[in-house]
């Protein structure tokens, strides 16, 4: 029998179950412990998952505990400080949820503690996993519409940072997440406030541009055409929908379809855990690494900075700020 890893959680709330499920499952996971301050959270991992070393200081846990695995599941705020820790702390693979940091300043932070630590880091982006967009790749791999050269997303009803993050990072894997050259964007705060301790708007759009010349499309919000994480991708050769409201999940059409439209087989690959233990023993970058969650913050951040100074954005972005909050600040919006 292999090695059996020690996991930990960090942030007990509403999310952190998807990484407790996946850790209690893994025959080579074994979910020791995790911290919160809210009892009552804590209570219900014990009660669920039969972990009884909970802690109310993540620090503590991770010095008594010397986890190998910790999902980071905190609000944003706290994302930087306890990935950091985990670090310092000896683990060998981190999953923190999205959005990464607040700003990149931290995203910077935390990648350059997890290097020097030799740590693993990942983000929660999920959806690179799931069947249709898995599916999506492979289609892409193969050269089924040719070339690649706009892509655009829809995340109605999400706010552009915390929802639509999942959107954007998807949008980026489906181009080879190549960097990207420059944003354009515009926002609508409306009657949003805070979402999960940091500032939201309730409606955004942004354009873009990478290095391998595809541009991309998002809108998010209130008032986008219909569909949650809904992506067109037209390439030289047809085109690929995912999402389809009220339709399929996956459909495509292409000269092998006779430019009607098809679907093809669509399974869940992997897993951000399996992902993440994979890397560990590979030494390599997890598919929702953390530098690929970096650069698709620093494309939320740059549509907000693009509508902060009505100007065309360059990248890299060179503010390490928060551009949505300076506006609030200022009273620009």
């Amino acid at each position: 029998m292999g090695k059996t890893y020690r996991a930990a959680v960090i942030g007990c709330g509403g999310i952190s179950h998807s990484h407790a499920v996946q850790y209690h499952r893994a025959e080579d996971i074994e979910l020791v412990a995790c911290a919160d301050i809210n009892e009552e959270a804590l209570a219900k991992y014990r009660a669920e998952y039969g972990v009884e070393r909970t802690y109310n200081d993540f620090e503590e846990m991770l010095d008594k505990e010397k986890p190998d695995l910790v999902s980071v599941c905190t609000w944003v705020g706290l994302h930087p400080t306890a990935t950091i820790a985990a670090a310092k702390a000896g683990v060998r693979g981190i999953l923190c949820e999205k959005p990464m940091a607040v700003n990149l300043a931290l995203a910077d932070e935390m990648l350059a503690a997890c290097d020097g630590a030799g740590a693993k880091l990942a983000i929660g982006h999920q959806l690179r996993f799931h069947g249709p967009y898995v599916a999506t790749k492979r289609l892409l791999a193969d050269g089924e519409i040719g070339e690649l050269i706009k892509v655009h997303g829809v995340c109605e009803g999400g706010d552009l940072i915390d929802n639509a993050t999942h959107t954007v990072d998807l949008m980026r894997w489906f181009g080879d997440d190549s960097p990207t050259e420059w944003v354009m964007g515009q926002i609508h705060r409306g009657n949003a406030s805070l979402k999960f301790g940091i500032a939201a708007v309730e409606d955004a759009l942004g354009y873009w541009k990478s290095a391998n010349g595809v541009r991309y499309f998002i809108e998010s919000g209130r008032f986008t055409a219909r569909g949650y994480h809904h992506i067109y991708l037209y390439g030289t050769e047809g085109e690929i929908e995912i999402g389809v409201p009220g339709g399929p999940a996956l459909r495509f059409r292409s000269e092998s379809t006779g430019g009607k439209w098809a679907t093809t087989e669509m399974r869940d690959d992997s897993s951000p855990v399996r992902d993440l233990i994979d890397a560990v023993e590979g030494n390599r970058e997890h598919r929702s690494s953390g530098r690929n969650g970096r650069a698709a913050h620093e494309v939320l951040l740059s549509i907000f900075e693009s509508s902060r100074r009505r100007t065309l954005v360059p990248c890299p972005l060179e503010t390490k700020g928060f551009p949505l909050q300076e506006m609030i600040d200022a009273g620009e919006v």
